[in-house]
């Protein structure tokens, strides 16, 4: 086929035809079929390619340009792609109007499978010397830079060969790069390119051509859609500095400049260099900048004078301070001279406790302790003999010092536990330390004071510190306090007694374990006993306790005679031990398997059991099941589901154990029936609200769990006119029940449950259910974490909010108290952006919600409303009229603290609204703010203060200008 246009025709097209790009579509499709070959097409453009006229040829070029663009990549063979390079190379030195087009047309070519290795160098030798990158356009200078990149990434060896010229020609290209998007790109792929192509002598020039850039100074836009950050930018770009062993050693001086810096983000930045250059050069390289790094790191971390020090700064510079000593201590000698002189700096500031300095001085001490395990026993033998001397000083030390000392003392052997390295300390510091520590354990009785925290902190980091014979006056200081029932925080003598038991398992058995086990707890306080049985807890997951400490709970829970206080506390512990879930296999390898715990409480129980002890019982049996394999649960339901009858409380609580958190694929098919309408009843009659309770959760899982075929759907129909019927009896109860069979249809998604939501809805007008019917949109609308719901379907509470508002959002002007009620609870649970996005239809029932006299309707009201005015929704804005009125009224409601804060709140974010908005509204609103001032609580105080502040100065702003 031949190009259709004529030597004449194509520069006039050109110059009159604004739609000739789409006229050449044609042209793509017939190259790519193979009916037209791409050279006849650039000889048939060659009157525009060649023309006199600037603006012609850069239109020719950009037909071709859009057609290569076009075409698929394996569409053009080696040859042609060759012949379209040389052309390309050839149109980069016409006039700079050409430049983009010749840009985004080499890089349509190199993109293109066949492109010839060949090619590679003569395109660069145009993009670097013919074409000046920073003098094109943002979208031009885009492509100009990936087309680099791509021949790098391809043609490596290539261009190895090249050698300095290409890595010069790429420095030319990216540097004074501006603009964030570019930049992030190469910062993205440079530290590859650097590593991948040897620098040569332009190493320095490579890393001053990034080193520009740093810190990193950069303020997106907040309309900007790319999520382009200063902090994404800054950690591109120190990968780029850091890229290779070579460029890091231009980094230190960098750096040590940019610390100077009054920016915080350039310390923290110029921090988290250090820290990423110092693994990749050699100590001989890094020392020679040992004292300057010292004093700029030394300027950050202790300013003179004494000043607080940010945050996040102090944290950049003690983990600087540690990589700079890990970094040291690959030689012992650099190591030592420079911890010589560090301690030298701080000294002065350790040997006085109640220097200002004094905990920064030890927190840097201590994070050059962290730097190696050489750094560790360097800095513990000179910090300990320095603090003990401190702290048996013949002088008074008052009590605050000695805690400061002790904290001190505690600190620095951790880091030396931290490295396993105290064996590698002088025996006779180590000695004196723990000394200083069983000395406070054994005079402390069974108290545990400020000083006594810090003993047993620092037992329980270095264990192996304590002598054999003082260990045992650990253990009995340890027993005093746990059986002492005025203590009322025993965490820190637990987490030591725990520490002590994995390193000495024989002694914390006879010792300490034996006597808490044996201790009489019949008639000790309940308090004690539930601490004492959750240190218990604690053991039974450490190999060498468990059976020990299983067999002493369970001797509680099965005793004879039984004393119900402490089997409920064993089987609450047990049940914690289980939920862990570090240790599976204690739920079915030791209690199902080996202790047979289901059936034993099968055996074992009675009507003469409280429901506690019931209740206890079912929870734990319900963390087992749940750890049990599908086929277990099987076996399990088979054998002990059928006999047990529902009219009996105990089995009741069994039945409950066992089905509370059964897999979805355990069939129920033969029990169904007579389960849920045995439940159904007893929910209907019982009197016992934990029974009650017990038996709707249940309702709520098997109907989630229901096989949706023809049969259930019967049984499911037959119960809900079983119900309907009560509800004629005005029977609260089988409101609640309705609820929670259609909580459980609802979050499976099943296609019966609009008709139960439709049923709860009706009941609002009742006279004598609606106040129920109202809690029955809570119970369909609230989480419950102990509530198991095998089948859980997308956007169930999206539907749940659908039907309600299709069944009451055409009665808004008669809603009753009930109606507002159970809405609100509805769009409690509703996500946001679909309230956002129905705002219209809900914002007038939330402002009705507002005017209840229910703290419950207000409050969920409230914390809907109160982040729509954070979120200066228009809505909100437009009805300032009604919402602030309602908002005075709720912040002196005396029945709710909670209303009276969240209002206050709301009436806050308003005040941030345009003041032509809120002139209207100033006067009365720091009038009614009045009240609020004095209210009884101090919450509330706060809040009035704040928000009162806030409308006092609205529209100051205005005056001062226009004054």
């Amino acid at each position: 086929m031949k190009f259709p246009w004529s030597h004449t025709s194509i520069v006039d097209m050109i110059k009159n035809d604004h739609k000739v790009h789409d006229k050449c579509s044609h042209v793509t499709i017939e190259i790519a079929n193979g009916k037209l070959d791409i050279a006849t097409f650039v000889e048939e453009l060659g009157p525009a390619l060649t023309h006199t006229e600037s603006d012609i040829r850069t239109k020719g070029v950009s037909l071709l340009t859009s057609v290569l663009q076009a075409l698929p990549a394996d569409c053009l063979n080696a040859e042609q792609i060759t012949f379209l390079c040389a052309f390309y190379t050839d149109r980069a030195k016409d006039h700079s109007a050409v430049y983009p087009t010749v840009v985004a047309g080499l890089h349509a070519l190199v993109l293109m499978s066949n492109f010839a290795s060949t090619s590679a160098v003569p395109v660069l030798k145009a993009l670097f010397t013919d074409i000046t990158c920073q003098c094109l356009k943002k979208p031009e200078r885009t492509l100009h830079l990936e087309t680099i990149m791509a021949l790098s990434e391809r043609y490596e060896d290539v261009l190895k060969q090249w050698g300095a010229d290409f890595v010069y020609g790429v420095i030319g290209a990216i540097e004074g790069e501006r603009d964030p998007r570019i930049l992030l790109y190469l910062f993205e792929r440079m530290p590859t390119f650097i590593r991948t192509f040897p620098m040569h002598h332009l190493a320095e020039e490579m890393f001053e051509t990034l080193a520009c850039y740093f810190p990193i100074d950069f303020h997106p836009n907040p309309n900007d859609p790319s999520d382009i950050t200063r902090e994404k930018l800054a950690e591109r770009l120190a990968n780029c500095l850091c890229a290779t062993s070579e460029m890091a050693v231009f980094a230190i001086p960098l750096l040590q400049e940019k610390l100077d810096s009054s920016l915080l983000s350039a310390k923290l930045d110029s921090l988290a260099l250090l820290g990423r250059c110092l693994p990749l050069l050699e100590v001989p390289q890094v020392e020679e900048h040992f004292d300057d790094l010292w004093n700029a790191l030394k300027e950050q971390l202790l300013p003179t004078p004494p000043t607080s020090v940010d945050k996040e700064l102090l944290e950049a510079g003690l983990t600087a301070t540690r990589e700079l000593l890990k970094q040291a201590s690959k030689d012992e000698t650099a190591a030592k001279q420079l911890l010589d002189q560090i301690l030298l700096s701080v000294m002065a500031h350790l040997t006085d406790a109640n220097s200002k300095h004094f905990e920064m001085s030890l927190q840097v001490v201590l994070s050059c302790g962290r730097g190696s395990e050489y750094c560790a026993v360097y800095i513990t033998g000179k910090m300990v003999p320095m603090l003990l001397a401190q702290l048996n000083s013949d002088s008074h030390i008052e009590l605050r010092l000695q805690n400061v000392l002790l904290d001190g003392l505690q600190r620095v052997m951790a880091i030396c536990a931290e490295c396993f390295c105290i064996g590698k300390l002088d025996s006779s510091l180590v000695e004196q330390v723990q000394r200083q520590f069983v000395q406070i354990l054994q005079s402390a009785g069974a108290q545990i004071g400020d000083q006594v925290k810090v003993a047993l902190k620092a037992v329980a980091t270095a264990p192996e510190m304590v002598l054999s014979e003082n260990r045992y006056v650990v253990y009995s200081a340890l027993v005093a306090m746990l059986l002492n029932a005025n203590c009322s925080n025993t965490d820190t003598a637990e987490e030591c007694l725990l520490s002590l038991a994995i390193r000495y398992q024989e002694e914390v058995k006879t010792v300490v374990l034996q006597q808490l086990l044996s201790y009489d707890l019949a008639t000790v306080d309940l308090t004690l006993v539930q601490r004492l049985f959750k240190t218990f807890g604690k053991f039974i997951l450490y190999h060498g306790y468990t059976y020990k400490i299983v067999d002493f709970l369970l001797k509680k829970i099965f005793a004879e005679p039984l004393d119900e206080r402490l089997a409920i506390v064993s089987m609450d512990t047990l049940t914690l031990a289980v939920e862990d879930g570090r240790w599976d296999e204690l739920a079915k390898g030791e209690l199902y398997v080996q202790y047979k715990l289901i059936d034993r409480f099968f055996d074992y129980v009675n009507d003469q059991l409280s429901s506690d002890y019931m209740h206890s019982m079912a929870l734990l049996m319900v963390a087992v099941v749940k750890r049990l394999s599908v086929e277990e649960q099987k076996e399990l339901i088979l054998k002990r589901l059928p006999p047990l009858k529902l009219q009996h409380r105990t089995d009741l609580y069994l039945m409950s154990g066992l089905l509370g958190y059964l897999d979805s694929s355990v069939p129920l098919v033969d029990h169904f029936e007579s389960l849920v309408t045995d439940l159904t009843q007893l929910a209907l009659t019982t009197d016992d609200e934990r029974v009650r309770g017990l038996c709707n959760q249940l309702l709520c899982s098997l109907f989630n769990r229901m096989p949706d075929d023809e049969h259930h759907r019967g049984v499911l129909k037959r119960l809900l006119v079983v119900l309907k019927s009560e509800l004629k009896k005005h029977n609260h109860q089988a409101v609640l029940i309705l609820s929670w069979i259609g909580k459980g249809l609802i979050a499976r998604g099943h296609k019966d449950a609009g008709e139960i939501v439709d049923d709860i809805a009706e009941l609002l007008d009742h006279p004598t259910l609606g106040h129920m019917a109202a809690l029955a949109f809570e119970i369909l609308s609230v989480e419950f974490p102990q509530l198991h719901l095998p089948l859980i379907r997308g956007l169930f509470k999206q539907k749940l909010f659908v039907w309600v508002m299709k069944k009451l959002e055409a009665q808004l002007e008669r809603y009753a108290e009930t109606h507002l009620k159970a809405l609100a609870f509805v769009f409690k649970a509703t996500p946001h952006t679909v309230l956002r996005m129905n705002l219209t239809k809900v914002g007038p029932i939330l402002l009705r919600c507002l005017a209840q006299d229910d703290d419950r309707t207000a409050l969920e009201a409230l914390t809907i409303v109160l982040r729509f005015t954070r979120e200066e929704e228009p809505f909100i804005k437009d009805h300032l009229q009604t919402l602030i009125p309602a908002l005075l009224k709720l912040s002196v409601r005396q029945s709710s603290m909670n209303v009276r804060i969240k209002a206050l709140e709301c009436l806050l974010y308003i005040s941030s609204y345009p003041t032509f908005l809120l002139l209207p509204f100033k006067a009365n609103v720091l009038q009614q703010l009045q009240k609020p001032l004095d209210d009884r609580k101090r919450l509330v105080r706060s809040a009035a203060v704040a928000a009162r502040l806030q409308w006092f100065i609205v529209g100051a702003e205005e005056t001062k200008t226009d004054k």
